[in-house]
């Protein structure tokens, strides 16, 4: 069983804050999106232009519900939380979901200059800022705990979900 899922709009540190987490706990870190790629074996880029975004949030709620079985720390992609029945196994599920909140200001400055990530580019700043406000009440309601990144390094959030979930997590430890 997974221990930790984390939850976030892209930027807001979900892989890197999993591998932080993964490293202190000693468990495998689960990226949802390598793990799509891996399933349909092509690029997320690829699937949305061969298949468009329907056929890609089936192949992602697939793969998300094959991922509760795995044991580790589960990094999802920030669309997520548009799906419906993703929301629903969000909700429901007993493992602790994490929403890394983090300020579009912030998410923008970080963002800015990576050009793999062809979406900031595309919407700019306030159409990032409009997709991050959509999002994050989705975000909120499928998340068990909410912790805030914009200026806090990964070994800091790292260290705050610890701190609410360690309970949670040592339930699970094999």
């Amino acid at each position: 069983m997974l221990d930790v899922i984390l939850v976030g709009f892209m930027g807001t540190g979900k892989t890197t804050v999993g591998e932080v987490l993964a490293a202190n706990f000693k468990r495998p870190q689960i990226d949802l999106d390598d793990e799509i790629i891996a399933s349909a074996g092509k690029s997320i880029k690829q699937i949305f232009a061969d298949a468009g975004e329907t056929a890609f949030r089936q192949l992602e709620t697939q793969v998300l519900q094959q991922a509760f079985a795995k044991s580790g720390i589960l990094s999802t992609g920030g669309g997520v939380v548009e799906s419906a029945a993703n929301r629903q196994l969000l909700q429901t599920t007993t493992i602790p979901v994490i929403y890394l909140q983090t300020e579009p200001a912030a998410i923008f400055t970080r963002l800015k200059g990576d050009d793999g990530r062809p979406l900031v580019q595309q919407l700019g700043e306030s159409g990032l800022r409009e997709l991050w406000q959509r999002r994050a009440p989705l975000y909120q309601s499928v998340a068990t705990h909410t912790v805030t990144t914009d200026a806090r390094t990964p070994e800091e959030v790292s260290q705050q979900i610890q701190q609410l979930i360690g309970q949670e997590v040592s339930h699970y430890a094999i």
